[in-house]
């Protein structure tokens, strides 16, 4: 496993958003992506958000989630065992040293970290300022952008 796939490029994996195309390229190409508890924290509620907001349907939204609990049970979204110390120990080193200059926020440092940390060598995202920090950190990364 050496490609990380940040949140909001697996939230465009399966609803239609002008990143899509190019996100299912990416996670294609990545073959099994970590699926980490912050994974399945984000992801699940940023496509709650969308049925809060009309969006979806709740209808829709039970699809989507069996959908995406199908790529969990194939493996293709690959559950991951996280240490969190050593994660967010890694998070406040890249915020120390990059935050001010990079405008980070803290969640997409802990995602940078975490790749980081699973010793990933590949980054894919679709926010500008997180692919910067990504190689910052030594990570390949790549910016999904219609």
């Amino acid at each position: 496993m050496t490609s990380y796939v940040d949140s909001s490029v697996l939230v465009a994996i399966y609803i239609p958003e002008p990143t899509s195309g190019r996100a299912r390229q990416q996670v294609r190409a990545s073959g099994s992506v970590p699926w980490s508890q912050l994974h399945d924290l984000e992801v699940r509620n940023a496509l709650r958000l969308l049925c809060g907001r009309k969006v979806l349907s709740t209808v829709e939204l039970a699809a989507v989630l069996s959908q995406l609990e199908e790529d969990i049970d194939a493996r293709r979204l690959l559950r991951v065992e996280v240490d969190w110390p050593a994660a967010f120990a890694r998070a406040q080193a890249l915020s120390e040293a990059h935050a001010a200059k990079v405008l980070s926020r803290s969640l997409d440092i802990l995602h940078v970290a975490l790749a980081v940390e699973l010793r990933c060598t590949r980054f894919v995202s679709a926010d500008h300022r997180q692919v910067r920090l990504a190689r910052l950190a030594r990570l390949r990364a790549v910016e999904v952008i219609p």
